[in-house]
């Protein structure tokens, strides 16, 4: 019998209580339906993320 498992892996931005010019950076892990949540313990500038195209912009 052949076994299959699934992994999803999902990058995502969240406001921080103590800095609102900051985001955090976190990553969803879904392994067979069983989710975890990890901070990448990273940062991203508010002020130059893009919401039409949910990602940042520029390159550095």
């Amino acid at each position: 019998m052949l076994n299959s498992n699934i992994l999803k892996v999902v990058l995502f931005t969240r406001d921080t209580s103590n800095n609102l010019e900051k985001l955090s950076i976190y990553a969803q892990i879904t392994v067979n339906g069983k989710r975890a949540e990890i901070s990448l313990k990273r940062s991203f500038p508010s002020k130059v993320w893009d919401n039409s195209r949910n990602r940042g912009r520029g390159g550095s």
